[in-house]
């Protein structure tokens, strides 16, 4: 285990081992914005859940666990999914009648570079068309 802690940008200190993990993996970010860097302080839970929740897609099988401690009623969300694309797209259609028995999903690698699609059909007259680089919605 490593950890490492910034103020206003700048390494407190530098890395250093605090324990061994054994066979855990990942990472774990505490954020407390500054009035001395941003303007905005006070961030709305549900952006940050939305946002959240399309990375734990976009990354099929990496557990994202958002924690609010700002209030003594703390807010916990867990997202974790391995459908990638198809789960997400399912999620998105929860509440609408699919067309189709599943979506269809093409990948692809050509050079270093991969490219994933999923569609599914359903009975809405609105279209949502969501894309993606590199997790970055564009």
């Amino acid at each position: 285990v490593h950890e490492m802690s910034f103020t206003h940008g700048v390494a407190d200190a530098p890395l250093k081992q605090t324990g061994d993990a054994g066979n855990a993996t990942g990472t774990e970010v505490s954020f407390m914005p500054s009035s001395e860097t941003f303007t905005m302080t006070e961030f709305d839970y549900s952006t940050l859940e939305h946002r959240l929740r399309e990375l734990a897609f976009l990354n099929s099988g990496v557990r994202i666990l958002l924690t609010d401690k700002r209030h003594s009623d703390v807010r916990q969300e867990e997202m974790l999914y391995d459908g990638g694309l198809e789960a997400f797209v399912a999620y998105l259609d929860r509440a609408k009648k699919p067309l189709v028995q599943k979506p269809v999903s093409i990948r692809s690698e050509k050079d270093g570079i991969t490219v994933e699609v999923a569609m599914w059909w359903n009975d809405s007259y609105h279209e949502n068309v969501l894309c993606f680089t590199n997790n970055i919605p564009q």
